[in-house]
């Protein structure tokens, strides 16, 4: 073989952790929902574009409730002893 066309790939390469993914998602997640918040300073207006922003204002919210869900579930696998922590409304149950 020519040693010209032959490369060592290195099969050590480090895998991120789903915290790292989900982090990344919020992330991005974050600067679409800014992004949309930001559309008049392009002069992007309500009544400039109505439709194109009741869409976009739906896509924030859907974007919002993605952002939830990723905080929790980063919540829940950096700190799961929150999990099982009791809230002031929980009621232990009695053991006989």
């Amino acid at each position: 073989m020519n040693d010209k066309y032959t490369t060592q790939v290195d099969y050590n390469l480090p895998f991120d952790s789903k915290v790292q993914r989900l982090k990344r998602r919020y992330q991005g997640l974050s600067r679409v929902a800014a992004s949309i918040n930001d559309l008049y300073i392009y002069g992007v207006y309500p009544n400039n574009y109505p439709n194109l922003t009741t869409v976009l204002e739906q896509a924030k919210d859907h974007v919002k409730a993605i952002i939830k869900e990723t905080k929790k579930e980063i919540a829940l696998i950096e700190e799961p002893s929150n999990f099982y922590d009791l809230m002031p409304n929980d009621k232990l149950e009695e053991i006989e």
